[in-house]
């Protein structure tokens, strides 16, 4: 064995060092090229299955059990050709007119086996079927003006607004204020009339009628509440809006006459600073201006 050198001992573990950086850096550039390797498989084994495109008919919103399908309700999208399911369909008019058999969520394919003609909708159909999962089904009165002069129909969506006088303060009457309590909510029912019977034909509006509303627990219960303290109205909603919610600041005398007005017009005009003047038995009041 040839002895080392003091000069080559020394930098030995340098030399070491390198060595294994220079296999370490080998070894590294092997993982990261079968890695990239591996990805570039992965990318074209799914590519394969996004070829082909197909444009078939999806749900454009939430759609209970019981809903006439209406335009507004469906889309197309474009799906791989091996996605597309059995019962699905690429044509959405012929499915106008036709009731859902069960829910549908937003962008779901619509089959054709979740849907039916509306003779062919159960008679035995119960209102609790209908209701959508966690939505309760609430009953409120409304006349030709409330109810939109009688021209909501089951199927519709609707906003409700709560209209009430605020308590009085300091001894002045209460302001009147019409707020917006619910955007967007389901009709399952006008009167005995179930959601899916399809639509019926508008006939002039009673005096007063029912109208049978979708909502959450907690909404049902701030709906009872509002309508033993003020009035309850109902405003239809465009199928074209579909769910979008929109910002609407409460309604009263204020608000009105900013709109109108601009935006002095609400505020209190300020009382004139006076002064009572004495002369004798002679009392005289001046008004000071501004400045003063």
């Amino acid at each position: 064995m040839i002895p080392l050198s003091a000069p080559v001992k020394k930098f030995l573990p340098l030399i070491f060092a390198v060595v294994m950086g220079l296999l370490a850096v080998g070894l590294v550039r092997r993982y990261l090229g079968q890695q990239r390797r591996a990805l570039e498989l992965e990318r074209q084994r799914l590519m394969v299955n996004y070829q082909d495109p197909v444009e078939v008919v999806v749900a454009a919103k939430d759609l209970p059990a019981g809903v006439t399908l209406e335009p507004a309700h469906l889309t197309l999208a474009k799906v791989p050709e091996r996605f597309m399911q059995p019962y699905a369909t690429r044509m959405p008019q012929p499915l106008v007119g036709m009731v859902t058999g069960a829910p549908i969520a937003e962008g779901e394919q619509v089959l054709l086996n979740k849907i039916r003609r509306p003779e062919d909708v159960p008679t035995n159909a119960t209102l609790s079927d209908l209701t959508p999962k966690g939505k309760r089904a609430v009953t409120v009165s409304v006349d030709i003006i409330t109810g939109v002069g009688g021209f909501i129909q089951p199927g519709d969506t609707v906003d409700v607004l709560w209209t009430l006088k605020l308590p009085a303060a300091g001894g002045q009457d209460g302001q009147v204020v019409t707020l917006t309590l619910f955007q967007d909510v389901p009709i399952l029912a006008v009167a005995h009339e179930f959601l899916g019977q399809g639509k019926r034909p508008v006939k002039p509006a009673e005096a007063e009628h029912t109208v049978t509303l979708a909502l959450s627990p907690q909404e049902t219960a701030f709906l009872l509440f509002a309508r033993e303290q003020g009035r309850i109205q109902l405003s239809l909603r465009s199928q074209l809006d579909g769910d979008a919610q929109v910002t609407v600041a409460p309604a009263s005398i204020n608000t009105l006459m900013e709109q109108l007005l601009g935006s002095q017009a609400g505020a209190p005009t300020k009382a004139p600073r006076q002064v009572e003047v004495y002369k004798g038995l002679k009392r005289d009041v001046v008004v000071l201006s501004e400045q003063q």
